[in-house]
């Protein structure tokens, strides 16, 4: 079952998601589907991809029909004119499709209902078994205009070329000189580097380290940000010797306010530049500012230097009304269902 059909049933399916989501052809693809994540997540650790390599090309199988898939044009710079324009070529690159309740579906939350396989993931409430990063995820591209069998000739991991780019500066003698790029990673509900609260399992900052170092150049910025009051000596005695100094803690709330110094957008712009690479989590249990937040993504024209065309990956928590998920997220009013986060 592909993301179309769940859209399309979504409004029905909402009411008994651990339900539909076990009957048997749902369940057949969703293990098909989270296995296929875990096999290529889990490619040896010791080897480190920090730039563009070279893999022998692989042909997708038929689980990977079943994701989702970015699509990329190609632009190069024109010294004459001193700007971008479009060329030929095109990339595609998967991703993980929404489906089901958007979580593992292995993980504790269906109680009984949940799925069940052979080594599945830890079933902490906090799987993100079901969760494929850039570095992690098969891809394809072409540097003409011809027609090219997009279902072979795929690099199954690595780095691809739209990962990250040069930006040229002219200076005032008429030489163009190039920006070099950088890994950037936001936090939005971050709380410890190495916990959520008193839950070692639940640190997102641990787990986007590990992920994506191990899978792409370090993080040259990780800015965390918090509410929450945390303890700065805890804080600081959880980060790897590597993010002192790149590492930012932010223990203040931001805000969507126009001309307010911490609003998240104003951030973002400042921050990240389009040639970056920038994970951007968003995770604070609050449709009040969340939505605003990916609604002022979704309107800021990435054409006319929005934030939008900034942002390589989102990962989201949307924190909406529906069972089992609105028991741990405290019965949220007013936010809408699942139906709205699709």
């Amino acid at each position: 079952m592909n993301t179309k059909e769940w859209f399309d049933q979504i409004e029905f399916a909402q009411n008994d998601i651990c339900r539909v989501v076990a009957q048997a052809e749902h369940a057949e693809a969703s293990t098909k589907l989270v296995k296929r994540t875990m096999e290529l997540t889990s490619l040896d650790p010791s080897h480190k991809w920090t730039a563009s390599e070279t893999f022998p090309s692989a042909t997708l199988n038929e689980t990977d029909k079943m994701m989702s898939r970015m699509h990329y044009t190609r632009t190069c710079y024109d010294s004459k004119t001193e700007s971008f324009k479009q060329v030929p070529g095109k990339g595609i690159q998967l991703i993980e499709p929404l489906w089901g309740m958007l979580r593992d579906p292995f993980d504790k939350w269906c109680n009984d209902l949940s799925l069940k396989m052979d080594n599945p993931p830890e079933a902490s409430g906090q799987s993100k078994a079901h969760i494929m990063p850039q570095g992690y995820a098969p891809y394809w591209y072409t540097l003409t205009n011809e027609d090219a069998k997009e279902d072979s000739e795929w690099t199954s991991h690595g780095l691809p070329p739209w990962h990250t780019s040069l930006r040229p500066s002219t200076h005032q003698n008429d030489f163009v000189a190039f920006r070099s790029p950088q890994t950037i990673h936001i936090d939005l509900g971050s709380s410890y580097f190495g916990k959520w609260t008193a839950d070692a399992s639940a640190s997102s900052g641990q787990w986007f380290y590990d992920i994506y170092h191990a899978r792409g150049p370090s993080f040259d910025r990780f800015i965390a940000v918090e509410l929450e009051v945390l303890d700065d000596n805890v804080a600081f005695e959880q980060l790897p010797p590597d993010l002192v100094g790149v590492y930012t803690l932010m223990n203040v709330g931001l805000s969507m306010d126009k001309g307010n110094k911490l609003n998240v957008i104003d951030m973002i712009k400042r921050v990240v530049k389009p040639e970056d690479f920038f994970v951007f989590k968003l995770d604070i249990d609050g449709a009040g500012i969340e939505e605003p937040i990916v609604k002022s993504l979704l309107e800021d024209d990435p054409n006319n230097g929005g934030a939008s065309g900034l942002v390589d990956e989102l990962m989201f928590e949307h924190h909406v009304n529906y069972a089992p998920m609105n028991a741990p997220w405290g019965n949220p009013q007013g936010v809408g269902d699942l139906k709205r986060s699709y």
